[in-house]
């Protein structure tokens, strides 16, 4: 998780997710001001992390963070 977040575009996406709710991979390329192949490698490691969920059905789905990840990071973290 912690290397995931290691990237400042991944961290800006995960904040922006926070922030919406949820976003699809348009509405990232759009803020983060990346190519959208970029975003969707980004949005890969976070979902292989644990951070984020894909949010609703089919391949044009929104993308939401996994609230329960970030607590337990949190909660590790905190305990080093």
């Amino acid at each position: 998780m912690l290397r995931a977040l290691g990237h400042p575009a991944r961290l800006e996406m995960l904040r922006t997710l926070a922030e919406a709710g949820d976003a699809t991979c348009v509405d990232l390329t759009r803020h983060v001001a990346l190519a959208q192949s970029t975003v969707s490698e980004h949005l890969r490691v976070l979902r292989e992390a644990g951070l984020i969920d894909q949010c609703g059905p089919g391949p044009r789905s929104g993308y939401c963070v996994r609230r329960e990840a970030l607590v337990w990071l949190k909660q590790m973290v905190v305990a080093l």
